[in-house]
């Protein structure tokens, strides 16, 4: 596309759809047809066997997916870490299990009814192993805990990765903000320009977490 240079939207015009069908498509959110797929090969001049290989195997992914959405896996769809949360909601309720229930039926002891609730509302980050029990407790297939584990990676990790860099971000921001106020009580004096230019570098809540955390907390 872009040594084309071509826009989504002028795709969208040639192929005669909507550009959000396209967005969709090249976003992987979306699985068109062959033909469809192509065509956007050609138009982008891109290898068409290459793609027609790689529509089969997002086809073999899609067709797994659904299997497990039908024994309890996750939704398809699903963009965000507030898309999981409500998924998990959904599956809940779509086996009428209150949340007692479901620390009831757990065998692990990972469940906990404040857990569950404070998870649930997105008030503590969900762990892999809190996310196993619970669909378990569900009472979904081994194919379902595992494409569960799949989207907990993909979208609930990260989550959980950028909330403790928030913490030590403001761990780091207090500490600085301390040592200035020690510095001016010390010497009467405004703190320094190093404590200053120490505050100032701390990064933004809006950077990602960097190397804050080796692997998933399990």
């Amino acid at each position: 596309m872009r040594q084309q240079r071509l826009s989504q939207g002028q795709i969208a015009l040639y192929l005669g759809c909507d550009r959000s069908r396209v967005s969709r498509a090249l976003s992987g959110r979306e699985l068109p047809p062959l033909s469809r797929i192509e065509e956007i090969a050609e138009l982008v001049g891109a290898d068409v066997e290459q793609a027609r290989q790689q529509w089969r195997r997002a086809a073999a992914l899609h067709r797994k997916a659904q299997t497990s959405a039908a024994e309890g896996g996750p939704p398809q769809g699903m963009a965000n870490y507030p898309d999981f949360l409500q998924a998990l909601n959904e599956l809940r309720f779509q086996n009428d299990l209150s949340q007692r229930e479901l620390v009831r039926r757990d065998t692990t002891g990972k469940l906990t009814r404040s857990t569950v609730g404070a998870v649930l509302r997105g008030e503590r980050s969900a762990t892999l192993a809190m996310v196993v029990a619970y669909v378990r407790a569900c009472g979904v297939s081994e194919l379902a805990v595992n494409a569960w584990e799949s989207a907990w990676e993909r979208l609930a990790y990260p989550h959980m990765l950028h909330q403790h860099y928030l913490r030590w971000l403001g761990m780091k921001r207090r500490e600085c903000a301390e040592r200035m106020r020690l510095e001016e009580a010390r010497y009467g004096r405004p703190a320094g320009r190093w404590w200053a230019r120490e505050l100032r570098r701390c990064p933004s809540d809006r950077e990602g977490p960097g190397s804050v955390g080796t692997g998933p907390r399990r």
